[in-house]
This record gives structure tokens, sequence and C-alpha cells, in this order.
């Protein structure tokens, strides 16, 4: 692979944002400074763009293959909108099926995304079913670069049982693995869902009172305070809540290994949004639900202070056919919406432009942070010497009014449709090769490949 120089770019390092040059050689970052030297040929002269660490979206689905829908990425199309979106690392779901074991399923999964992937990734696994059966499996499952274990609390064929939530725990953890959960009282919500259903308010602006603030808080408190007892490291997935929120931040701050992602729905948008257009109310139907107003800011003030460290985007996106299903019936809308090519427009316009953020502050959510916590830094997530060269160029003063046309997912609506932006990608480099530029593809094939983790007990 022949070298590559950046010149005259605002660079964002873990040391800060400097004006520097930027030299790539074989793949990774060889130099960064002001007095770096690369071949005429391969020279990319920036005027003041931002140079970012290549995104780390810790949390997308392609597809989610489940229910009455499937989501309409896969792993093709979903990692070429990473691409387009400054996401240069994906880690999606490895979800074994009714009889299939974890080491079938993980064999199974590689088969659809090795050779289809646009971008590097790597794999969480799910234990449902047969949990204990499972579990003999994750030693050898985490020495082959695959620590991390997601866990359901929330919807029937899929959550674990709360008696079997300490040995997961301890078996896991003596593996050297996490535990990354999606944190909903599942009996709860069905209960008030049914509740909802028995009184005829199945309309989608009773959503919100099938997952209410609860459904989430009580997950939680159960999670650390086994957590409290069995100190492994803890994840939690789509944080909707102002107090989740602090409940990890306090617990952050006591030491222990717990860490939270929040995705940009929950900062964009308030559960009013559920009692408007139908339409549009299904465009946000996920789970959890999207919060009130007061938590929605909860949130932007929990990435201020470091309590919530990571955002996400949980992508899953459906299309409108599949979205208007039955507007009557909030139980038959696909729970969903795609996010991983608007991740970094949209939380750099609500979250820098508006001074909740700073530059650095985003670039650690964004990719720094999801690579720490996984298991992926030194190697992804920031720009410094050594690391591998991905990076995104940042135009941080285009705008840019989001339609669905325009967008690489596989989908015709976003609940973001007609919304302006301001700052854009328009350049990802992944391991030194130019990927994207200027609304292009330049790579002739899928070229992603498969990154082992291994966590350094950091989080």
């Amino acid at each position: 692979m022949e070298e590559f120089l950046i010149h005259g770019g605002r660079l964002v390092t873990p040391a800060g944002v400097i004006a520097s040059d930027l030299l790539i050689q074989e793949g990774r970052i060889a130099g960064i400074g002001n007095d770096l030297e690369g071949s005429p040929q391969n020279r990319l002269d920036l005027h003041g763009e931002i140079v970012l660490p290549g995104g780390v979206d810790v949390h997308v689905h392609l597809p989610w293959p489940t229910g009455s829908f499937i989501s309409s990425d896969d792993f093709n199309s979903g990692t070429r909108a990473a691409a387009f979106g400054g996401v240069t690392t994906i880690l999606d779901f490895v979800i074994p099926g009714e009889g299939e074991d974890l080491p079938e399923a993980v064999a199974q999964k590689r088969r659809q995304a090795d050779g289809n992937a646009w971008v590097d990734f790597g794999l969480h696994i799910n234990l449902r079913g047969k949990v204990r059966d499972h579990l003999q499996y994750v030693q050898e499952l985490v020495q082959a670069g695959y620590p991390s274990y997601k866990i359901f609390m929330a919807y029937e064929g899929f959550r674990v049982e709360e008696s079997d939530l300490p040995d997961i725990f301890k078996r896991v953890g003596l593996a050297g693995g996490m535990l990354d959960v999606h944190a909903e009282d599942g009996g709860l919500a069905d209960q008030l869902t049914a509740d909802l259903l028995k009184q005829g308010m199945s309309a989608l602006c009773y959503y919100p009172e099938a997952r209410p603030a609860e459904v989430e808080i009580r997950a939680v408190q159960m999670l650390l305070e086994i957590q409290a007892r069995i100190p492994t490291p803890l994840h939690i997935h789509h944080v909707t809540t102002r107090r989740v929120a602090q409940m990890i931040g306090v617990t952050r701050e006591y030491g222990r290994k717990v860490s939270g992602e929040t995705c940009p729905h929950y900062l964009w948008f308030d559960d009013s949004g559920y009692r408007g257009d139908p339409q549009q109310a299904a465009l946000l139907v996920c789970a959890p639900s999207i919060k009130t107003m007061n938590d929605r800011e909860g949130l932007w003030d929990a990435l201020q202070k470091g309590w919530l460290t990571i955002v996400a985007t949980d992508h899953c996106p459906y299309t409108r056919a599949q979205k208007d299903t039955d507007l009557a019936d909030f139980t038959r809308t696909p729970g969903g919406l795609g996010g991983v090519e608007l991740r970094l427009p949209l939380v750099f316009d609500a979250g820098v432009l508006s001074g909740r953020l700073s530059l650095e502050q985003f670039a650690e959510v964004f990719a720094t942070n999801p690579a720490k916590t996984f298991g992926l830094y030194p190697r992804k997530g920031a720009i410094e010497v050594g690391s591998d060269a991905d990076l995104v160029i940042f135009n941080h003063t285009l705008k840019k009014t989001i339609h669905a046309a325009d967008l690489q997912m596989n989908t015709d609506c976003t609940p973001y449709e007609g919304v302006d932006v301001i700052g854009w990608p328009v350049a990802t480099f992944l391991r030194g090769n130019l990927l994207v530029k200027d609304g292009q593809l330049m790579a002739t094939a899928p070229e992603g490949e498969f990154i082992p983790r291994y966590l350094d007990n950091g989080n």
C-alpha cells in the first residue's frame, strides 16, 4: 500500500484539536506533524476541514431477523451506508436460532458478513433460549475475539429469565467478557400493553404508555444490583431516561465497570412525536420508546458529564410499507429506524453547534469511547500514530437537507425527512484506502474485515 499525505486539516486527536499534516503508510497512521512529506500523487489538500477518527457504531442490526418483518438493510447495504456516514467500524449481533449452538450461529453470521462488508466489523453474541447450554461456549469465543454478550430483558422469545442473570454475569465475567443489555422490564411492558389493548387504546399515540420510563428504570436497577455483587463489565444499550443516565453515572463514579449509550433519535425527538401524524409517529416506534423532553435534555446533560459515554444508533430501518402496516395498532408497527448514516451530522449539529458538546467530546462519543469500551482501541477510534488510518474528512460548514431518497440506507423513509443540518462527511478512509469521496463510492468491492476484540478491563 502506497503512502498518503493529508495536508491542511484540523485533526481531532486525544490531545485536542490541532492543525497538522497526517501521513498514512501501510494502512496505519505513520506520522502527525507539520513537516511531513508524502508522495505528491497521493496527497489530499484540505482547507481547514475537520479530520475525525472513523466512527465506531457499536449497535447495528444487519438485519434484525425476527417477528413479522425483517429490517431492510443487510450487511452489504448497511455497511455501505455506514461508510457514507463516516463510520468505519460497526458491531452487529449474532442471534442463535432455535436449537443452534453459539459456534454454529457465529459461523453463519460470518458467512453473511465476510466479503460483504464495506467497513470493518465485529460481532456481539446474543444469549437466548437455553442460556445455560450456550454459556459453555463463552470462554472459547472470548478467546477468539468475541468478548461481548447481549441479553434481552424484553421481548418474548428473547428475554432471559431473571433467575439466570447471576449465572450469566458470573460465567461471562470469568471468561473475560462483558454483558451488553437491552434493559427493559419485559413483563411490565407486556402487562401495560395488554391493559391498553383491553381498553381499546391501540393507536400510536398510546405507545409511550406501553413502555414508560419505569420499564427501563426497573430493569437497570436490577442489573446494577447484580453487578454490585458480580462485577462483570456491563453496558446498557439505548438509554432513554434522565434517571437511568444518572444511575449509570453515579455507578461509574464509584469506579465500577458500567457504561451506557444513547442514540440520535433519543437526542432529537421527544414523546410528543407519537401524538401527531400517525405516519410520522410510526417512524418513531422503537424500543425503548422515545421519552419526554426532560429526558431528552437529561441525556445531553449525561453526555456532557461523561455519565453516558457513547452515542450508537441501534440501526434497524424499515420501509414505508412496513411501517404503515397498521397505523391503528402500535403492536403491529415494526420497531426501529435507520441511523448509521446520519449519526455524524445529527449529533454534530445538535451537540457541537448548539454548544452542548465540544468537538473533542463529540469525537469521544462518536469513535474513541466505543472503541475503548468494546475492545477495539487503540487500533480503532482515535487519530494516533500506529492506529488504523480510519478517518473522516468533515465539512463543518456544509448545509444539507436530509431526504431518504438521497441516502444509502435501504429504506424509503426517515423521521428526519426535510431536516436541515450543518456539517457533513465528505470523505471516508478505511485503513488508508479512500472509501467514499464527495458522495461517491470510491472502492470497487467490499474490503471490510472482521476485527477480533479483546477487553483491557477499561470501561
